[in-house]
């Protein structure tokens, strides 16, 4: 069946890994006739360079799903959107500062970065995004998206994760997203869900269309494909995780 829309995720498949995008992959997308969707668990604020140079009308996914909008000149289209309860972000925030206070500790709304220090983690997130945080404590007026933590040290990110997941917040999911990251968003969407929504509005199933990812993040979105375009750096430990959900990654 012919490919009528590409999904394609950003950091490591679009974007290189100084979070640039080449001119290779500019213009291949720029000159390509099927609409183009990125999904990603950045914010709309870290994607819309991207959106912008590609010149995209379509919709875009941010937040592992829990955002879809469309930009434009004028600025964004909300089309849905799933935020974290403010009880709980203060709850997860509070924790980790104090169980974990080595580890770099960020959050998003929908047009800012917020951390509570300046650190390695912010730091090599000011270089692949090219933006600045803000430096404040959380305070309950703005909806957050996200919240991300940065580890650099595999044995105290499976800790984190396991004690976090041992909480047993509601209406949360808990998920690595790439080599240090580990990310908290709401359980209302996955980037799956938000394909589908997508889809639904195009007339279009998971067999028109090719997918391109390589995290944790985006196994719920490739476990829905049967067609899909894989780059060729796929990790092992992906393709292994989609083997035990009975799924098998063909390139």
């Amino acid at each position: 069946m012919k490919i009528k829309h590409i999904f394609t995720d950003m950091d490591g498949i679009l974007l290189d890994s100084h979070g640039a995008l080449s001119d290779t992959n500019h213009w291949s997308i720029y000159y390509s006739e099927l609409p183009i969707t990125l999904v990603s668990a950045r914010s709309p604020l870290e994607m819309s360079d991207v959106v912008e140079k590609l010149q995209l009308s379509t919709p875009q996914i941010a937040f592992n799903g829990n955002l879809t909008f469309t930009q434009n000149q004028f600025g964004l289209q909300i089309l849905d959107k799933n935020t974290l309860n403010s009880e709980t972000v203060f709850q997860i925030l509070d924790y980790v500062s104090n169980e974990f206070p080595k580890v770099s500790l960020n959050w998003y709304s929908l047009a800012h970065w917020y951390t509570n220090k300046q650190d390695k983690g912010t730091f090599i997130q000011k270089a692949l995004t090219g933006l600045e945080p803000r430096i404040k404590t959380f305070d309950g007026q703005s909806e957050i998206y996200k919240i991300m933590m940065i580890v650099f040290d595999q044995n105290e990110l499976r800790q984190l994760q396991n004690q976090l997941n041992q909480l047993e917040i509601p209406n949360v999911a808990i998920q690595q997203s790439g080599q240090w990251y580990l990310e908290i968003t709401s359980d209302k969407r996955t980037k799956a869900n938000a394909v589908q929504s997508i889809l639904n509005d195009e007339a279009l199933d998971f067999t028109q269309i090719a997918a391109i990812g390589d995290g944790h993040n985006d196994i719920s979105l490739l476990l829905q494909i049967g067609r899909s375009a894989f780059e060729l750096a796929i990790s092992k430990e992906i393709k292994q995780l989609a083997i035990k959900s009975e799924f098998i990654l063909q390139r």
